[in-house]
């Protein structure tokens, strides 16, 4: 992937959505990014919304044009770009995991997170959006908010946002580099060593179950496969499972 081009905007609804209109308008087929200091309508997972305290955080989102990806390749995709931006968090702190499907934790606490939202051109995937929150400087949280932890409160340090979105944007350039070598393999691989409790057993929620499992794998499609302290293995799409922390 080249180096995307750069937009910024001071206040924006959502980058995704703003990414949506700008390549809707745009006929070269080339990535770029767009990154803003506050959005005020954030689209998270599903139905749920990313807030983010203005000018504190690494808020955008890249949109990358794949050639000859299949329809269901999204996952693959999505597993490459949370492995980016946990390389990235890397640079700064230890103990970064990928929280399935694609929330950025360091230990227990939650530091960030991705969206992928992709269109389908016949067979293929004709484009990728993908949007990324980190918190990088954001020192206070609303109380409603789950586990947030950032860079800042980790480190004690305050980062200039300009100088880690070149990193971070050069961090999804590199692991992008291993999709285009077909070293899915690999890729496969980073995600389970990078995934949060991977083989370990942890309370799960499940409608109104509660139950002891362990993950064993994620699908190709990134459905999650638990096996269960009795042995039975069991498998969940986005939304049907989740963890009890």
């Amino acid at each position: 992937m080249q180096q995307p081009a750069k937009y910024f905007s001071k206040r924006l609804n959502s980058t995704n959505l703003y990414a949506v209109g700008l390549v809707s308008k745009e006929t070269k087929k080339e990535p770029f990014w767009v990154r803003t200091d506050e959005q005020f309508a954030g689209k998270g997972q599903g139905s749920k919304t990313w807030i983010t305290e203005p000018g504190k955080n690494l808020t955008g989102t890249l949109v990358v044009f794949p050639e000859k990806f299949g329809a269901s390749d999204q996952f693959i995709l999505s597993k490459t770009f949370a492995l980016a931006a946990s390389d990235f968090l890397e640079l700064f702190i230890e103990n970064v995991s990928i929280k399935w499907p694609n929330d950025l934790y360091a230990k227990d606490k939650k530091i960030g997170g991705i969206l992928i939202e992709t269109a389908i051109l016949g067979n293929y995937i004709e484009h990728a959006i993908l949007g990324i929150g980190l918190n990088i400087n954001q020192i206070d949280f609303l109380k409603n908010i789950p586990n947030p932890i950032s860079l800042r409160l980790l480190t004690n340090i305050e980062y200039d946002l300009v100088e880690l979105e070149t990193l971070l944007i050069d961090s999804f350039i590199n692991k992008y580099s291993l999709l285009e070598a077909g070293r899915i393999d690999l890729i496969n691989t980073q995600y389970l060593d990078k995934l949060y409790r991977f083989e370990e057993f942890s309370e799960f929620k499940a409608g109104n179950e509660k139950f002891i499992a362990k993950i064993t794998a994620v699908s190709e499609y990134g459905h999650l496969i638990v096996q269960t302290e009795s042995g039975e293995v069991r498998t969940f799409a986005y939304q049907e499972i989740e963890y009890v922390l």
